[in-house]
């Protein structure tokens, strides 16, 4: 049967309670941004100390991921969860307290920073849980396609509850609810019992930077960072093209529409077993994605960019869900959890610059020039991953 696969993962122990959990993390972790915003600004009446918040708690989470990926491997992905699931907690009802109570913005931005550096690991805490426990590639290929399938879930319903909950209550309510949301994912995920499962030892004379050593990490790293260009420049120039195009709203649904066609490629990939390891199969999917940003270069209406859209996040799926495995291959057993977050702050980075980037040449060479840009940088990535000579351990 075709999906085998899943049914056999769906049939594992703990999985469904596993996917609530994360459910939850998730959904939690996708609101934090637009939640922060609006209630910074409903505090202070001032959008340049909420972006401040929100640039503090985006940095917080990057810069500290690798730590919390440590903090896995070393204590394991239920206490790691749970060990900072009552700060994270903490720190949002200290931010929602401070701006109902008007403290200087400096302090919300503080805030901001800290509550970024406590967020509960989940996506790593459950790729670290489900690398451990599950028995055959093709299992585990398909449970990284269902946690693709759940992250881009959880960017399409974290910002939507938010609205919800905005046009129903208060930003403060959308806080809250994210507060509640990642404790009580935290709970739930500590109740599975293969969360539980010992962990192996992590040498402490080893350095610091030994979970990205080798040949192997580097190119990841390398990929991931130039994937990132690729989404921030996405991020910035999908508003504009909507805005130019007479609906600026519309900038939501390019964007919906590609975590549409990333959630059916995750799916479609989890399908069937691979014959090849996922380092040998990891060049060819990065080029596939690269070549599913390249029709958006042509500019076409508002109506085909959203069909371009949804064919750009169908064929970059199975290269973010073989990244997930690759990290199997390439990683020191005992330093996974740890690696995988450094793959996030270098996607995080070349997010940023992608930003940045966008914004400069939208202003000089406008929209065209822009994708073109974000194409080149997955090419970047497709070029830097055919040219990695060896897929193996430090």
């Amino acid at each position: 049967m075709i999906a085998a696969n899943y049914v056999k993962l769906l049939r594992s122990p703990d999985v469904p309670r596993l996917i609530v959990a994360f459910l939850m993390l998730g959904v939690a972790t996708t609101m934090t941004p637009v939640a922060y915003v609006l209630f910074a600004h409903a505090a202070t009446h001032s959008f340049a100390t909420a972006s401040l918040v929100l640039a503090a708690s985006t940095a917080g989470l990057l810069l500290f991921g690798p730590a919390r990926g440590r903090l896995v491997d070393r204590v394991g992905p239920r206490r790691a969860v749970l060990g900072l699931a009552v700060p994270d907690v903490i720190t949002d009802a200290a931010f929602i307290a401070g701006g109902l109570a008007h403290v200087p913005a400096a302090i919300l931005v503080l805030l901001g920073f800290v509550a970024g550096a406590v967020a509960a690991p989940a996506l790593t805490a459950l790729r670290s849980l489900w690398s451990e426990t599950l028995t055959g590639a093709d299992t585990r290929q398909a449970a990284y396609g269902l946690m693709s399938m759940m992250v881009e879930t959880t960017y399409i319903a974290g910002p939507l509850l938010v609205a919800v909950l905005i046009s129903v209550w208060s930003p403060t309510a959308a806080v809250a609810t994210s507060a509640v949301l990642s404790f009580a994912g935290a709970l739930a995920f500590a109740r599975a019992r293969a969360a539980e499962q010992p962990r192996a030892a992590v040498e402490e004379e080893a350095g610091r930077l030994s979970a990205i050593a080798g040949s192997g990490m580097r190119t990841l790293l390398a990929t991931s960072a130039a994937f990132g260009i690729t989404f921030g420049v996405l991020d910035v120039a999908f508003p504009a093209f909507a805005r130019a195009h007479g609906s600026t709203a519309a900038a939501g649904v390019l964007l919906s529409a590609f975590a549409t066609g990333s959630l059916v490629g995750g799916f479609l990939y989890g399908l069937r077993p691979r014959a090849r390891t996922a380092g040998e199969l990891y060049p060819a999917l990065c080029l596939l994605g690269a070549i599913g940003f390249l029709p958006l270069i042509l500019l076409p209406g508002l109506t085909a960019m959203v069909g371009l859209a949804v064919l750009s996040g169908l064929c970059f799926a199975p290269a973010a869900t073989c990244q997930l495995a690759v990290i199997d291959e390439v990683a020191d057993p005992g330093r996974r959890a740890e690696a995988f977050t450094w793959l996030s702050t270098a996607y995080g980075a070349g997010l940023a610059l992608g930003a940045a980037l966008c914004g400069q040449l939208l202003a000089v060479s406008g929209i065209r020039a822009a994708l073109a840009t974000a194409c080149g940088a997955a090419l970047l990535a497709a070029i830097v991953a055919r040219g990695s000579t060896r897929w193996s351990r430090a």
